[in-house]
């Protein structure tokens, strides 16, 4: 018997290994994904208290960003984010930058403006949004094509500005004026 219980406990460690290991592999890539799917929608409240839907960005292309003010991987990509808005914002592309603080909006608020954040920031104080996109932790990002399909995911750290980030964007952008 306890034999068993050491052989299952065992198997139950390699297990949470492997899938930890899985994870890891995967941090930080822009990863397509092979089945594009609708992106969940939801509402929730912006840093200034008003309802916020990710169907207010429709027809546009949308990073959506899970994040937290603790995260320091959070905090060393946020002003990539900020310059890809920025450059490419004109053109039909959005952010959405979801807090999983459950500190008070204040120290989210206080977060954003020290890093002179100017895309939408919402705050998902209990992760009811982050559990309905089964997110293993922060950050979690996920890039929305215009007809509100998830087409890539980044699990960890990313630099936004790069030039694949960029190239993909534009892609996204372009392919979605082909299709109008």
């Amino acid at each position: 018997m306890r034999t068993r219980i050491i052989r299952h406990g065992l198997i139950a460690l390699l297990l949470s290994v492997v899938s930890v290991a899985t994870v890891a592999v995967s941090a930080g890539e822009l990863r397509p994904l092979k089945n594009p799917a609708p992106a969940s929608t939801f509402m929730l409240r912006d840093l200034d208290g008003k309802l916020t839907s990710l169907t207010d960005f429709e027809g546009k292309v949308v990073l959506l960003n899970f994040w937290a003010t603790w995260c320091a991987n959070c905090r060393k990509e946020m002003p990539a984010m900020e310059r890809l808005y920025q450059s490419l914002r004109a053109d039909g592309f959005a952010i959405v930058a979801i807090s999983v603080d459950q500190a008070a909006t204040e120290k989210v608020k206080a977060f954003a403006e020290e890093l002179k954040i100017t895309f939408p920031v919402l705050h998902d104080r209990d992760s009811i949004i982050s559990n309905l996109y089964s997110n293993p932790g922060v950050p979690v990002s996920y890039l929305i094509d215009r007809q509100g399909r998830i087409v890539y995911r980044v699990l960890g750290e990313y630099d936004w500005f790069s030039p694949e980030a960029r190239n993909t964007v534009q892609a996204l952008l372009g392919e979605t004026r082909k299709n109008n």
